[in-house]
């Protein structure tokens, strides 16, 4: 990822998270301290800041916008995993596409931050206060049961790791919107997979550079990933779109490189997590989300990440071949939640897809095969005589 440098003469752009969730603070974060440190920084107030975020799916993005009334000279951008569905609430702002192209976002920072200071302040708008909700209609929401099986889990971790993704229809027919698929070459999954796959082909161990820190792969004695980065710093550069350039594969003697603060994972595991921090509740491009396919074994939970249902999906998969819409349907849940265990699956090598040639049932039922007569029984054979004076003895006794 390059750096962005600020013009001689120019400040840093003062960036405050004003409506963000908390995976995307650590990412923004991240980015800062490694890449931006020369051109953002981040404000810990509204006051000081040139320009917020605003993440539109999140709940209470109204009074987030409210809390800006005050600031009409602060620039804002707005992402969400739809746009265009936010461009009709929120006219005339800056909304981008989930996730953030964090080479990019720098530059768009800047020019929302010049445009909002060239605004002239305005009085805000006079709202009508809205109609009381009459007492019967709230005792009947009241009432009414909350969603259950998986909608109801949607924390601000589960959204920004699965997505908001909107079912599928349950049979094919229709097209499949582009935002069902991303791209694993833009992402660290797909630069790590090929690492695998060179580090089994040739035997030798693979770095992943141009990155912030080392990535290894060994195939031998047992396959591991090695790196420098920690768990909740691998978490966010796994969902982030990388440029093609970003990152490099190169063939190394051993991973003696990687020597400051190294973690050690199964290539399994690191292929699961790195490849559900990447879909966020979507498939790999060219999947067909109707086909079957089945597990063949279960992932090591106890090192992975764990989408919500995912014990209950792995434990259906893994017994029949079911197509994802289809698992979704039987379980009663979202089919995002399905999508991130078979992206997960498909990159740690835990997918069969070639499923086998369905055996179609006879046109009529077989006659029962003709009943054979009991084979004669051989009559009992009397005790010998040593049996019956033992016999006799211990019951004598």
């Amino acid at each position: 990822m390059s750096r962005h440098p600020t013009p001689p003469g120019q400040s840093l752009t003062a960036l405050f998270l004003l409506h963000v969730g908390s995976m995307d603070a650590r990412l923004i974060g991240l980015s800062v301290e490694r890449h931006w440190r020369q051109s953002v920084r981040l404000a810990s107030n509204l006051e000081s800041a040139r320009v917020v975020l605003v993440d539109c799916d999140r709940p209470g993005v109204d009074s987030a916008f409210e809390q800006l009334l005050a600031h009409p000279r602060t620039g804002v951008v707005c992402y969400a995993f739809h746009p265009r569905d936010h461009a009709t609430r929120f006219p005339n702002r800056v909304i981008l596409g989930k996730p953030l192209n964090l080479e990019a976002l720098p530059g768009i920072l800047a020019s929302a931050a010049a445009e909002g200071a060239r605004t002239i302040a305005v009085p805000p708008l006079r709202r009508p206060p809205a109609p009381a909700t009459p007492p019967a209609v709230a005792a009947e929401a009241a009432a009414e049961p909350p969603p259950t099986l998986g909608h109801g889990v949607q924390t601000d971790d589960e959204r920004d790791l699965c997505g908001i993704m909107e079912d599928l229809p349950p049979t094919p027919g229709q097209p499949l919107p582009d935002k069902l698929y991303f791209n694993p070459d833009d992402y660290l999954i797909g630069h790590l997979h090929r690492a695998v796959e060179q580090a089994a082909s040739t035997g030798r161990s693979q770095l992943i550079a141009g990155l912030p820190r080392l990535i290894g792969v060994s195939s031998r004695p047992v396959p591991v990933c090695v790196t420098e980065f920690r768990a909740n710093q691998l978490r966010p550069l796994s969902m982030t779109q990388l440029p093609q350039t970003a990152a490099r594969i190169v063939g190394a003697s051993s991973l003696a490189h990687i020597t400051i603060h190294e973690t050690t994972f199964a290539t399994e595991d690191c292929l699961w997590n790195v490849a559900a921090w990447a879909a966020r509740g979507r498939l790999p491009e060219g999947v067909d989300p109707y086909r079957p396919v089945r597990l063949r074994a279960w992932p090591n939970f106890t090192q992975v990440f764990m989408s919500p249902h995912a014990l209950r999906i792995a434990a259906l998969w893994v017994r029949t071949w079911a197509s994802p819409v289809d698992i979704a349907a039987r379980l009663g849940i979202p089919q995002r939640y399905v999508f991130s265990v078979y992206a997960s699956a498909r990159f740690a090598g835990l997918l069969e897809r070639d499923a086998p040639a369905t055996v179609t049932p006879p046109a009529s039922r077989p006659a029962p095969p003709a009943a054979t007569p009991p084979e004669p029984t051989a009559p009992p054979q009397r005790p010998s005589i040593l049996s019956r004076i033992l016999r006799k003895l211990l019951n004598a006794v």
